[in-house]
């Protein structure tokens, strides 16, 4: 790549491979322990034990995140590739003690120029602002450029969707509410919504049909978008299809994915999840 401006993000960013590749951008593993084995995000590809884990108890699956240490290592592999600038875009800092991490080794490190920006978010949440950022660095944007356009993006971008239950999110520790509301749950699925890294909950349905229209009700309303991405856990394929079909008409194709979610952001939310992470265009 031409461009002397590289992105770095995390495991929990859901970024799809072929796109990590195209871009360039750098991926920051996450540490997945299930089982009494340690796994990295990057290489971990047995999705049946991460779901049986998750459903039939053998081990809830824990993530740690990467060492100091790794984070110096990707920074300096970026600037021996050429890059004079390295701009991080790392999962909410007040959901993850990640970007804590990276903050502390870009102290250790003097081999470019460092520009940490908060996201604000998960999944693809994150990893939508990392293409983005990427895209502009692959058509040869200075920094000057990237960063005033890329540091508002935490305020348009939003992930929301239904969880299957939430007892993986109150297990994780990561949402204090949750466990508040967990007796309530019965057979309702939650709702919820991310934005600028704080969890609420946004309503309650009993069936993958609400879920679709109270979601798709919520992007009609949010467009235009300028990146959008269907996330899922084991979704049903036809349910799937349906969301995506209807989603199309609010997003140029060519800014429009649709992920299972990795291993890491899996692992606190759950199996049968469906959602989207969105970048609302500015009006």
């Amino acid at each position: 790549m031409g461009s002397r401006v590289r992105i770095i993000t995390d495991g929990v960013a859901d970024l799809p491979p072929d796109v990590v590749t195209r871009l360039g951008i750098k991926v920051v593993p996450i540490h997945l322990f299930i089982g009494g084995h340690s796994y990295r995000s990057d290489t971990f590809t047995d999705r049946e034990l991460l779901y049986r884990s998750l459903q039939d108890g053998i081990g809830r699956p824990q993530t740690a995140s990467p060492s100091m240490h790794e984070f110096v290592t990707a920074y300096t592999e970026l600037a021996n590739e050429g890059a004079t600038d390295i701009i991080g875009l790392f999962v909410a800092s007040n959901l993850s003690g990640l970007s804590g991490q990276a903050l502390l080794a870009s102290q250790q490190f003097h081999g470019a120029r460092l520009h940490l920006v908060e996201t604000g978010q998960v999944s693809m949440g994150v990893g939508l602002q990392a293409i983005y950022a990427a895209n502009l660095a692959a058509q040869g944007a200075p920094v000057a450029e990237i960063l005033p356009r890329v540091q508002p993006l935490a305020q348009r971008t939003y992930v929301m969707g239904m969880l299957g239950a939430l007892e993986h999110l109150r297990a994780s520790g990561r949402v204090s509410w949750a466990q508040a509301w967990l007796g309530d749950l019965l057979q309702i699925k939650p709702l919820i919504t991310l934005h600028l890294g704080e969890a609420r909950l946004w309503g309650r349905v009993r069936t993958y049909r609400n879920a679709l229209l109270r979601i798709i009700s919520w992007v009609r309303e949010a467009a235009p978008l300028e990146h959008l991405a269907v996330l899922h856990t084991l979704a049903p394929p036809e349910i799937l299809e349906e969301f995506r079909e209807a989603l199309l008409p609010f997003v140029d194709g060519n800014n429009f994915w649709v992920c299972e979610a990795g291993p890491v952001f899996l692992s606190h939310i759950g199996p049968t999840g469906l959602g989207v992470a969105a970048v609302k265009a500015v009006r």
